[in-house]
Parts: C-alpha cells; sequence; structure tokens
C-alpha cells in the first residue's frame, strides 16, 4: 500500500514521546464521497502544530481511503509567508490550510465556508464535541465583519451559530494555552514545606492567586550551592520583544480585569487595571527579583530552556516543559496560570490559541477536502493523537486522556483542558501583528526603565488607535 507523499520543509524535528493508546483510528466517515481526487494536498505547520501526529493520521487515511494526502510542513514564519502567497495568488496547489487564529481576519475571503458541508455529515460525534469556547474563537466568523465576535455558547450549536449571521470557517486541530510547569519534586519536599510554612504562615501548595504565586516565586529563588550567586529563580517569564511579551501581558491584563479593546475596538490596555497589571509584571523582575536577569530576552524558546535545565521552580509557557535528564531527582507537574479574586470571584485570563483546518477557496476538491479536515479532526483520530502528547480540542479526546498511564501527561491535560474553557483569545483584528508589536514596545520600554507603566501604555494606546482607523476600524 503506498504511503503519502510527505515533504518536511524544515531543518529539523523534535521527536514527540509517544505515551497512551497505541491503536490505530477506527474513524470511517459515515457518508463517503465518491471521489474524483487521486491527491490531496495539505499545507501545515511543524512541531508549533503537532505535525507529527497529523502526518500519522494522514498516512492511515491514505491507508482506508486509496487517497494520497502530501501534507507539506513549515516552520511558523515560513508558513504564514507561503499561505498568504498560495491564497492571494489564488492558487489551487493545496486543498487544505492549517490558519492559526491570528491570519483569519486577513485571509477569510479566500476560504470556503465548510458550514455547508457540516450540515450535510451525519455524525455520532460532531461538532459539539469541540471544545465550545475553542471552537467559536477558531473557527466562527462573520465574513463581512470578521471582527464581530460570536455568540457565547456552552456547548456548539450551528443552527445559533448560522441564525446569529456566522459560519463555521475551520475545524480546530490543535489549541494552545498559556500554563504553568512546576517542579513538583520541591513543592513535595519535606523540608521545604516546612521552611515555606515558617516564612509564609500556609502551606506550600499549588497557588490560586499571582499573590500566592509570586511568595513561592521568592521562596525557591536561592543560592543552592552557597557561592554567594543565585543560581534557582522562582519562575520565568517571556518578557522579550516577542509575540510571547505580549501573550504574558495580555493574560495578566485580563486577569486584573483589563481588556485591549472596547467593544467598539477602541485600545483600553491603558486603563488602570492595565497599569497595574505591567506593574505587577514588572514588579516580579525589577524590584522581587524572582526571575533571572535575562529574562529581558527571553521568549517561550529560552523559557523551556531555562526551566529545562533546573533554572526555575516554576515556568509560564503554552505547551508542557520538561527537565533534562542531568536534574537529578526532578519531577515536572502542571497547574493553571492563578488569578486575582475581583468581589469574590477568582478571575483568570489565560492567552490561548488555536490552529484550524481550512479549505482552499480555489481548491479543485473541496468536498474531498473536507472529508480529509473531518477526519483530522474527528474523535476517534483526536484519541489517537494522545501518544503524540497533541494539543487535542475535543471534551471526548480531553476524557480518554484520563486512562492515559504516565501521571504527568495526565495531570498535563486535565489543566490544559481546564485551561482552554477559560482561555481568552486573540483580538479578531486584520492589523494584529502591528498591534502586539506596539504593545510588545510598550512592556520592554517600562522593564527597561524608559518609560513609567502609564506612560508607556498611554502611548501605545495612542499608537494602536491610529494604527486602528488606517486600517478601516
Amino acid at each position: 500500500m503506498v504511503r503519502p507523499r510527505i515533504y518536511m520543509f524544515i531543518l529539523f524535528m523534535f521527536a514527540i514521546g509517544c505515551t497512551g493508546c497505541s491503536r490505530e483510528s477506527s474513524y470511517r466517515s459515515e457518508q463517503p464521497v465518491e471521489s474524483s481526487a487521486t491527491m490531496l494536498k495539505v499545507l501545515y505547520a511543524t512541531v508549533e502544530a503537532g505535525s507529527e501526529a497529523v502526518i500519522n493520521a494522514a498516512e492511515n487515511y491514505e491507508q482506508q481511503t486509496g487517497i494520497d494526502v502530501e501534507v507539506s510542513t513549515f516552520p511558523y514564519n515560513s508558513l504564514q509567508e507561503k499561505v498568504f502567497t498560495e491564497l492571494s495568488r489564488k492558487s489551487s496547489e493545496y486543498d487544505l490550510i492549517a490558519v492559526d487564529t491570528p491570519w483569519m481576519p486577513k485571509i477569510i475571503q479566500y476560504l470556503e465556508p465548510i458550514t455547508p458541508y457540516i450540515q450535510q455529515t451525519a455524525s455520532t460525534t460532531g461538532i459539539d464535541d469541540f471544545i465550545a469556547k475553542l471552537f467559536l474563537d477558531t473557527s466562527v466568523y462573520d465574513k463581512d465583519m470578521p471582527q464581530r465576535a460570536p455568540l457565547a455558547m456552552d456547548t456548539v450549536n450551528l443552527d445559533r451559530i448560522t441564525a446569529a449571521g456566522f459560519d463555521v470557517w475551520s475545524l480546530p486541530i490543535q489549541s494552545n494555552v498559556l500554563t504553568v510547569s512546576y517542579r513538583k519534586d520541591l513543592f513535595e519536599n519535606e523540608a521545604n514545606r516546612v521552611a515555606f510554612k515558617k516564612r509564609f504562615h500556609r502551606e506550600l501548595n499549588i497557588p490560586s492567586t499571582l499573590d500566592e504565586y509570586e511568595d513561592i516565586a521568592k521562596f525557591f529563588t536561592r543560592d543552592n550551592n552557597q557561592d554567594g550567586l543565585i543560581d534557582m529563580y522562582g519562575t520565568t517569564l517571556m518578557a522579550g520583544k516577542h509575540e510571547a511579551n505580549f501573550v504574558d501581558f495580555k493574560s495578566f491584563l485580563h486577569i486584573f480585569g483589563g481588556k485591549l479593546f472596547n467593544e467598539n475596538l477602541d485600545p483600553v490596555f491603558n486603563s488602570e487595571s492595565g497599569v497595574k497589571a505591567l506593574e505587577t509584571y514588572g514588579s516580579w523582575i525589577l524590584k522581587d527579583k524572582v526571575t533571572s536577569p535575562d529574562v529581558l530576552s527571553y521568549t517561550w524558546d529560552e523559557v523551556e530552556i531555562a526551566f529545562g535545565f533546573g533554572q526555575a521552580a516554576m515556568g509560564m509557557n503554552v505547551h508542557d516543559m520538561k527537565l533534562h535528564p542531568n536534574v537529578y531527582g526532578g519531577q515536572v507537574g502542571y497547574f493553571m496560570l492563578p488569578g486575582v479574586e475581583h468581589g469574590g470571584t477568582l478571575v483568570r485570563g489565560p492567552h490561548f490559541g488555536s490552529w484550524g483546518l481550512a479549505i482552499n477557496k480555489y481548491s479543485e476538491h473541496k468536498e474531498e477536502a473536507y472529508q480529509l479536515a473531518n477526519y483530522l479532526t474527528s474523535a476517534d483520530v483526536q484519541r489517537d493523537y494522545l501518544r503524540f502528547r497533541q494539543h487535542v480540542t475535543r471534551k471526548s479526546a480531553y476524557a480518554a486522556a484520563k486512562t492515559v498511564p504516565e501521571e504527568s501527561v495526565r495531570e498535563y491535560y486535565e489543566v490544559l483542558g481546564r485551561s482552554l474553557n477559560i482561555g481568552v483569545g486573540r483580538p479578531r483584528i486584520k492589523n494584529y501583528d502591528q498591534i502586539s508589536e506596539t504593545v510588545q514596545t510598550a512592556v520592554q520600554q517600562y522593564l527597561t526603565g524608559k518609560k513609567n507603566a502609564r506612560t508607556a501604555l498611554d502611548d501605545a494606546a495612542a499608537k494602536v488607535g491610529k494604527l486602528m482607523k488606517e486600517s478601516g476600524y
């Protein structure tokens, strides 16, 4: 049996450990179409969107259908350029395209709405099995006003979506959300527990609030080898001028009750909540010094390295982090990004975003492309993704993750699933990259002492307001 031709346009690819169920998917389309396609081409990301799991599923699909599947993978920046180029020239080269949520407002006119295909597909585990908040953020848009937010709902309901003037434009295949990896071995160490209780008059437990998190970060910032230099920090942050910086600030902003824009898309992140969020973020770096001095250049990559080599007791990232084998006795656990109490209610606001599989409007095999997307995001296939540690998007897949043999993997999926249900997505705007970079600059200006928090955010809000007007908002 011929295997798919899979072209990897990357210099390297990390190996992802396989855990959990090792069976192949038994999925079959309940309404198979008579296909005229002999090959389907998929334009996809690399490890950031779980390419190994998707490639394996594509191989299975070819074996089941006889249709060749060609998966071309590119790292993020190259993929974005490739997607925009292919669509702008109305190319039919690729049938399915992986779309990160910030791209959707720019490219939606080049995509095929998939609402009619879903309506024609009889399935016992349909779109109502997707995590609703994730599905709405990733896939549901008004083509004429992509900035418009869809209705909130606990369970995806296609009739309500269409009645409100929206369509479905992709099927969610991989999700990311800001969570915390931590050194479980340090938290469970009896000497640490006694010392922490003596100093802070409470147990050393998983923190629920940012204040509790900060106390723990202070406690674990220490000189372990007694050479007069700090060699372990309490936490990591992603404070470099990078999208990761925006993700951090955006999460703190929502935790403190703020938001980036109001209903009219006027920037409001320079509110009192925004200033408080930035000053709190900065205090961990500048005042309490619970992060490495190098944190002003950290993105998610550097955070993973620092945590992995035992340089931090806790670390925030959009995926689970692991320890290097040289970190003797190290054990990793996971918990949700803490929050802040507002009127007796704990408010959390972790950043989240997802990849969706969208149909190229210019594809000559749209029906077949939908069948492939439906397969790659189906319940059975997503359960199989667990052995690749894919960030799945269906409720049933998270339920299945409870039976994964490895404790740390079960724990991560539990934290990931809960976090996705409360996550805060990116703004639905065409000039997202410009807005993100402007806020990144403001954060850096404050952290490097060039401006105070209020001035940095006010100046950024003024610039963002101008950029929004220039983009027609």
